[in-house]
């Protein structure tokens, strides 16, 4: 008995080396896992770099470099999300005709509408060195993008995530 006492008066007092807590800084959308190559300028420094993105998200990118950046250091992104992983996949459009019987409407499966070069700016919000590619990355935030460009990156990431449920469909054999 006294054993017992002892070992759950220990237990009690034991306390988590870590606690998770969630707070409202932390990623609130899907990111997608897929790279493409982007050219970015520093702010205050002439001259465009080439390097590569992924993770990509609605708030969001990692930028994979050789250089390195400041915490909150602002960027501007030029990049054509990757049409060709995508390319696979139908969507649902609906289509409406007009004919001599009336107004019809019609769901086709059709490929995505293909994406074109943009421009986002985005602040350094985290900075690490990636062993395994033996270069910099950088979590960026977007800044100041405008609505069209944010329907542009929620379109691709709701394209890719359906690429993602199908091929694993797929691998299940469904």
């Amino acid at each position: 008995m006294f054993f017992w006492k002892a070992w759950t008066r220990r237990r009690a007092a034991h306390k988590p080396l870590v606690r998770a807590t969630i707070t409202e800084r932390q990623r609130q959308t899907y990111r997608a896992s897929v790279e493409f190559p982007v050219v970015y300028v520093l702010a205050g420094r002439t001259g465009a770099r080439n390097a590569l993105a992924n993770d990509l998200s609605a708030g969001g990118l990692r930028l994979i470099g050789d250089e390195d950046f400041v915490d909150e250091a602002t960027i501007e992104l030029r990049f054509t999300l990757p049409n060709d992983l995508i390319s696979s996949v139908t969507v649902e459009k609906e289509i409406v005709q007009t004919t001599s019987r009336g107004r019809t409407t019609r769901k086709v499966k059709v490929p995505p509408e293909p994406f074109t070069e943009m421009t986002v700016h985005a602040k350094v919000v985290m900075a690490f060195w990636s062993l395994r590619r033996r270069k910099f990355s950088h979590g960026l935030r977007f800044i100041g993008t405008d609505e069209q460009t944010q329907e542009e990156i929620q379109r691709f990431i709701h394209v890719w995530q359906i690429r993602q449920l199908r091929e694993r469909a797929h691998m299940r054999g469904e």
